[in-house]
């Protein structure tokens, strides 16, 4: 019994630590003096839109146009240079890393943004691991009814993921009813990157990869819709 309650309890601890909440907001701050001394691990990171399930309408065309700007963001020199040279204050001083940058629970493995650029481009999803270089994307849209909405999820997660069992993303229709491109952007790759096995931990979430990683590339999806090409915001 004491087993399979721990077995419980860890299952509803990873679902919840692979959500993306509303109101949790990265600061992107970059530092222009990073050497930029990484290199693809692989010649491109192949976005793959495996299956999605969205509305009709307005909004799914929105979501199509985001599906296809992520190889793109991904695939770009300027999101390799703002993952790696993300900083963050600590202390009172800035410093090159990201909070809780490890896979699943491996702290003994803390990664460098360069680490963690890395793991990005490998595309080593749990649950698709014969499919490396790959973002395998697959995501449907759940509309909560009347008697839901009064629930934790319906209310306030934006996308969650149970990446240790599954492959697939849940989106709320709550939110993305009045998304904007870029919004889908951040929100569809914080949800990968937590395929990945970068979990949320309990403090400092908007510092750690899934969220900052995520607004990098939601950034670079307004640059594009609004300039078209990514700009640089490091002089």
């Amino acid at each position: 019994m004491k087993r399979i309650i721990t077995c419980l309890v860890s299952l509803i601890s990873l679902n919840a630590f692979a959500t993306m909440i509303e109101g949790i907001n990265p600061e992107l701050n970059f530092d222009p003096n990073i050497e930029m001394k990484s290199s693809f691990t692989s010649p491109r990171l192949n976005v793959v839109i495996e299956n999605y399930y969205f509305p009709d309408g307005p909004q799914r065309d929105k979501f199509e146009h985001a599906l296809e700007l992520l190889d793109e963001i991904m695939n770009s020199e300027e999101f390799k240079r703002r993952v790696i040279s993300y900083v963050r204050e600590v202390n009172g001083e800035w410093v090159n890393s990201y909070q809780k940058s490890y896979l699943w629970y491996n702290r003994d493995e803390v990664l460098s943004p360069e680490d963690v650029y890395n793991v990005l481009m490998e595309g080593n999803e749990k649950m698709r691991p014969s499919t490396l270089a790959e973002m395998n994307l697959n995501s449907y849209v759940k509309v909560c009814r009347w008697w839901e909405k009064w629930s934790t999820w319906c209310r306030k997660v934006i996308g969650s993921t149970a990446p240790s069992k599954s492959k697939w993303i849940k989106l709320n229709w709550k939110f993305y009813r009045k998304y904007e491109v870029n919004n889908m952007v951040a929100n569809m790759v914080h949800e990968w990157i937590h395929l990945l096995g970068f979990l949320h931990g309990k403090d400092r979430m908007r510092e750690e990869v899934p969220y900052v990683v995520g607004a990098i590339a939601g950034q670079l999806a307004a640059e594009i819709i609004e300039f078209g090409h990514p700009l640089s915001v490091i002089e």
